[in-house]
């Protein structure tokens, strides 16, 4: 332990207070304190636009301090900086108040094989009580990549990936707490297998929850296979983007609630709800359990919800990159603040603050005030928590680096000497009022009486109660049952009794008699938490049965909600996915639960009561449907009745069992033809037969005729859909007849020719093909038109070719993405082309893309293409030209832009795929919080939109048994379909049975080719996006650079160091994001190349100079008991040649000359990596000069392969 502050050091920093150093004066304070500190690497590759740095040197602590603003009566002050505390990432406290930190140096890379990481947890005092740490222990080093700490059962969790680590001083005397300990001497991992894909997203935001287990969250492009470490046979739990949680008593792990982004944090209000913020999308949800919320990308692990729930805002912030989250429950502010929310938002250097108000059985989040703004674009708040003073703590990374991928691009760049830990404070109108960091300096919880622990449970600031509820837990003194009882009964605060009855069930003294007087509570909080704690018990035993039963009548919708989480816990082992559960179900007796929840409930708005009703059912449909169709019968009256009985009908033809659908036709002819449920029941079974129908085993006819025959649209409609489906001869006449009855509702019409597209017959070809003559309204057209492409047919291209000079701008490009789905077709199009009668500026660059990308012909076809459109992709050189003259153009163009005209490009262009301020579609990214922070983030992002994909909104590209291409983004993946959307918005439904290969391609679902248009609407366009009326700010061009972005050209082979021209680095970083790339910036390399000499994602490197080379470097663990090779391709610039080397560790494993050999551009290169089974290597791939001319390097296919071995017999 160190303690590092003297007298003078505190004068010193009482004067920086007055005559604060300017930034260009600060360097960090140099002091022995015991411990290593780390000096920054010089910067290295710089990003531009919405990733560029902070323009300004980093502050000291006191400036930074000065530059805050904060709202009237608050102050913020400095409990620790550098070099005490650097790179703090994740941090809690013990039962003293001691604050303990988390450093992570290690970030992004983790440490070299081999060598010990930098990473450590600290412990930082506040020993004389003036509110500034003076004392430094470090507890435990050498750790990588560690991003989440908490205290708790005798010792600290460690989050690092992949582990889960228990630290312990066991030199601490045993009865005295965590807070007794100073040095960590044992080790145990607990669990083990979360991902290590994305590192600004690994596990993190550890806490305790009202149940008393240990919460965390985790990122939606990292995977998890979580195990217990100590049991590696039992089954692991799949996660991505979740709040997980971990009992540590009973070792079970499982997924709390699926979905969001990258969450960092979560916490708790005062009657248990849990809350995260999400980086990038929506920035606030309320995460129930069993729920399954949207996500950044991706699907969700059950894929059977069919409704994934929403964020709870009603507002969205345009810089948006958010961390931490924290409901203030402490007692040092104004009561107006109670209960507010509070989350970091690091491309905003700042912290919101928004109220929540109930809204059903969820809440609704909106915007109270930026509580925080540092002006400092250093400030990075990456956890925010209230802590002993009953202040709020705020953890800052504090980095001139404001997203993850310019640590990707310059990873020895990201900041390793600072960091601060803030303390926000009421003074009121005594300004520089002393407030401790603690209520005591001798503070100390561990020391309390069990007895005195309970009143602790009273005390209105919640880290109290939550210190005190984790060391009653920790105790387990059976003396205070009675006292906890006694005290939930009588206390007149709702959070001491619930703080009680939370403690009497994670310290396990519950008693049998205390949940029915839960029940019957007057506070709906408690009665909520009386049917939460029955789930959480596992209790399903006739008694607590009977209690929910009461419960599920409730009038309060927060206590339905509770009493459906439990229902899912007793049929389901886990909350979001389907496991066994503890024991069997009572399905009868549940039955009748949801059957009162379903009744109960008097309108059937409320997302997350359909949520929660349906997930406690779906266990049981699934195991019989006929348990859904037996409960429906008793509420079909009821409005929540319809979307599970939509629901109900999905997940039957998700069985994919024709005896299974006979029970759902039953159901149908069970209901009279004016019964509300008939509607919901129909359109289920016509949603969950797109991709492939499913005829029930038994006759269909009897039971559709009064149905097709109903005066009700609604029934009759999804009837003839479903009957056409089915066979029904007249279903089918009647729904190919009504594409083309210009009299009826043209809804009507647009559904009939959905249904045309899965019949795959002469007559619905005929159908869709008469619907794209002319006078039909566009809509219907355009349906038609997309249907066709399911359809085949040897006539189809012709009867498109001879309406295409009818065809609008929007038929065109609809007509052109059909013709370009099968070989046949495409080669018949290009024909069209060649020959002038159809013009090139007709076919949108999506098509363009697939068409020069062909394999179809031999490659004929995307060669015809490329003579006729050229190349499709220009090198990313040309690309930054390119935006270099376009904003050139926006800039230097005379008059004001059109707004309302860029509206209409936007909505033409734009909108298809993406929603600005709630206008658009959901296939792209939302574009009211990211993309379009400033002109040079928008023209990058528009021009070059393959540079940078989040994973999930790539392209995924299928091709059907019948030659049918199709491709968009991946929203839906069941065991028996995939779903795909694409601009429009298109819907493509593919059977898993019909799929002959799936691929995901390096492409964003976003086409190149915009900047194409005109320039005055592409100049509207850019001053749409950056200036809706939705922002509510003065029009500005943002162009924060003040100049285009650098020219840069392809190298050239010049023997300059380097010429100044810069590379782009954001699009490297993300060229093969397992492999760093290791080289300098010369002549515009390195550089991500689309294609070159037919391979496609090709880096281009070239030497530092004659000695060092340029390198490519991966860390990877080689599997025992199989073959691993590692394979890629290589090329040399055509006048000269270079040295390849491959190193495992620093010892070389093949080196080579690389050369062209006459015509042949690449050269395949296969190393053997099977000898170093069983090892954590560095792997290293060097593009070595070999004389001083022309060195570059081309790299492709780059992949590690293992395969078992298997022996001979």
């Amino acid at each position: 332990m160190i303690l590092f502050r003297s007298a003078a050091l505190a004068l010193a920093s009482s004067l920086a207070l007055v005559l604060p150093l300017s930034a260009a004066d600060y360097t960090v304070p140099q002091k022995n304190l015991g411990f290593p500190t780390y000096k920054n690497a010089p910067p290295g590759k710089q990003m531009s636009g919405q990733h560029a740095p902070a323009t300004t040197p980093a502050l000291s602590p006191e400036a930074a301090q000065a530059k805050f603003t904060l709202p009237p009566g608050f102050e913020i002050r400095l409990f620790a900086s550098e070099p005490e505390v650097v790179n703090p990432v994740a941090m809690t406290w013990d039962e003293r108040g001691r604050l303990w930190v988390v450093e992570l140096y290690e970030y992004p890379l983790g440490a070299k094989p081999g060598e010990k990481g930098r990473d450590r947890i600290k412990i930082l005092e506040d020993t004389d009580g003036d509110g500034r740490a003076d004392k430094v222990t470090v507890f435990a080093e050498g750790f990588s990549l560690a991003t989440g700490i908490l205290v708790g059962h005798g010792g600290v969790f460690l989050g690092q990936a992949p582990n889960v680590l228990f630290l312990q001083d066991t030199n601490a005397p045993l009865l005295a707490g965590v807070g007794a300990f100073q040095k960590a001497n044992k080790q145990t991992t607990l669990l083990t297998g979360f991902g290590l894909e994305d590192r600004h997203e690994l596990l993190n935001g550890f806490t305790w929850g009202p149940d008393g287990q240990l919460y965390m969250t985790h990122g939606v492009f990292t995977r998890a296979d979580v195990k217990d470490a100590r049991n590696p046979t039992a089954p692991s739990v799949r996660m991505d983007a979740a709040v997980a949680r971990y009992n540590v008593q009973t070792r079970k792990f499982e997924v709390y609630a699926d979905g969001t982004s990258n969450p960092w944090g979560v916490d708790f209000d005062r009657a248990g709800n849990a809350f995260l913020s999400a980086c990038v999308i929506d920035h606030m949800f309320h995460m129930a359990p069993g729920g399954i919320y949207v996500r950044q990308g991706g699907q969700p692990m059950f894929p059977y919800a069919y409704q994934l729930l929403p964020s709870i805002v009603d507002h969205r912030h345009k810089m948006a990159a958010y961390a931490g989250i924290q409901v203030y429950l402490g007692d040092q502010w104004p009561a107006e603040h109670y209960g507010t929310i509070f989350c970091g938002n690091l491309h905003d250097n700042a912290v919101h603050q928004d109220t929540l108000t109930p809204n059903g059985s969820t809440f609704k989040s909106s915007f109270k005030q930026d509580f925080i703004r540092a002006n400092d674009g250093w400030f990075m708040p990456v956890s925010q928590q209230v802590g002993p003073d009953g202040a709020l703590w705020i953890m800052d990374w504090y980095d001139k680096y404001p997203c993850y991928q310019n640590a990707r691009a310059d990873p020895e760049g990201v900041d390793r000497e600072h960091g601060r830990i803030w303390r926000v404070v009421y003074t009121g109108n005594e300004k520089g009022k002393p407030i401790a960091s603690r209520p005591q300096r001798d503070m100390d919880l561990a020391k309390l009486t069990s007895a005195q622990l309970v009143e602790r449970l009273a005390h209105p600031n919640v880290w109290q109660r939550k210190m005190a509820q984790r060391v009653l837990n920790d105790r387990r003194d059976d003396t205070v049952m009675g006292l906890l009882q006694k005290q939930f009964a009588d206390a007149p605060a709702l959070e001491t009794r619930l703080a009680s009855l939370w403690t009497l069930h994670s310290s396990g003294y519950l008693a049998d008699d205390q949940l029915p007087k839960a029940a019957a509570d007057k506070e709906p909080t408690i009665r909520a938490w009386a049917a939460r704690l029955i789930g959480e018990q596992q209790l399903g035993n006739a008694k607590d049965l009977a209690l929910l039963r009461q419960l599920a009548s409730d009038s309060e919708p927060t206590v339905r909600i509770a009493v459906a989480t439990a229902c899912r816990q007793l049929t389901s082992g886990s909350l979001t996915v389907n496991t066994k559960p503890q024991r069997e179900p009572n399905a009868a007796a549940i039955a009748e639960i949801l059957a009162a929840l379903i009744t109960a409930t008097p309108t059937a708005t409320d997302l997350l009561l359909n949520h929660l009703v349906w997930m406690a059912a779906e266990p049981l449909v699934a195991r019989d449907p006929k348990f859904a169709f037996a409960l429906l019968n008793k509420v079909r009256t009821a409005p929540l009745a319809g979307t599970f009985t939509y629901k109900t009908m999905r997940r039957v033809c998700d069985l994919q069992n024709p005896a299974q659908l006979d029970a759902a036709l039953d159901f149908l002819g069970g209901l009279p033809v004016t019964d509300p449920l008939l509607a919901s029941a129909l359109s289920g079974l016509v949603d969950g037969q797109k991709g492939k129908a499913l005829k029930p085993a038994k006759p269909t006819e009897a039971v559709l005729k009064p149905l097709l025959a109903s005066t009700r649209e609604e029934v009759a409609r999804p009837a003839r859909q479903l009957g056409a489906l089915w066979g029904d001869a007249g279903a089918m006449q009647a729904s190919l007849a009504l594409v083309n009855d210009a009299k009826a509702p043209l809804d009507e019409r647009l559904k009939a020719a959905q249904t045309a597209r899965q019949l795959k017959n002469d007559a619905a070809r005929e159908a869709l093909m008469k619907a794209i003559a002319p006078g039909n309204p566009e809509p219907l057209l355009l349906e038609a038109i997309a249907g066709l492409s399911q359809l085949g047919g040897q006539t189809t291209a012709e009867a498109i070719f001879a309406q295409w000079k009818n065809f609008s701008p929007a038929a065109r490009r609809t007509a052109a993405e059909t013709l370009a789905s099968r070989g046949n077709w495409a080669s018949q199009l290009l024909s069209e082309l060649e020959q002038k009668r159809i013009l090139a500026s007709d076919i949108p660059a999506a098509t363009i893309r697939t068409l020069t990308r062909s394999a179809a012909d031999y490659g004929m076809l995307a060669k015809r293409a490329t003579a006729i459109f050229g190349r499709v992709r220009d090198a990313n050189a040309d690309k930054l030209k390119l935006i270099a003259a376009k904003k050139e153009m926006i800039l230097n163009a005379k008059g004001q832009p059109d707004l309302k005209a860029g509206h209409e490009v936007a909505k033409k262009i734009c909108f298809t795929c993406h929603k600005l301020h709630g206008e658009g579609a959901d296939i792209g990214p939302d574009l009211t919080g990211v993309g379009r922070s400033s002109l040079d983030a928008l023209l990058a992002n528009i021009i070059d939109p393959n540079q940078i994909i989040g994973a999930g909104y790539e392209m995924v590209e299928i091709t059907t048994k019948d030659d049918r291409s199709v491709s968009g983004r991946m929203v839906e993946n069941t065991d028996t379909r995939v779903r795909l959307l694409s601009a429009g918005p298109k819907e493509d439904v593919v059977a898993k049975s019909d799929i002959a290969k799936l691929r995901v391609s390096e492409l964003s679902v976003m086409a190149e080719g915009l900047e194409q248009m005109p320039d005055a609407d592409f100049r509207n366009l850019i001053a749409y996006l950056l200036n809706p009326p939705g922002d509510k700010a003065p029009f500005s061009w943002k162009n924060d650079s003040g100049a285009g972005v650098p020219p840069a050209t392809a190298p050239k082979g010049s023997k300059k160091a380097d010429s100044g021209q810069r590379a782009d680095w954001e699009s490297v970083s993300l060229w093969n994001p397992e492999w760093r790339v290791i080289a300098p910036d010369f002549e515009g390399t390195p550089a991500k190349l689309l294609d070159y000499a037919g391979q496609r994602n090709v880096l281009l490197t070239h030497p530092f100079d004659r000695e060092k080379p340029a390198a490519l470097e991966r860390e990877l663990i080689v599997p025992a008991g199989q073959k691993t090779t590692l394979k890629f391709l290589v090329a040399a610039h055509e006048k000269s040649d270079w040295e390849l080397r491959v190193l495992a560790n620093g010892k070389p494993l093949h080196k080579q000359l690389i050369a062209r050999q006459g015509s042949e551009v690449w050269q395949p290169v296969t190393v053997d990596l099977t000898s170093l089974a069983g090892q954590k290597i560095l792997l290293r791939l060097e593009n070595a000069a070999n004389g001083w001319s022309f060195e570059f390097a081309h790299w492709a296919g780059l992949e590690v392969k293992s395969e078992r071995v298997t022996a001979a017999r």
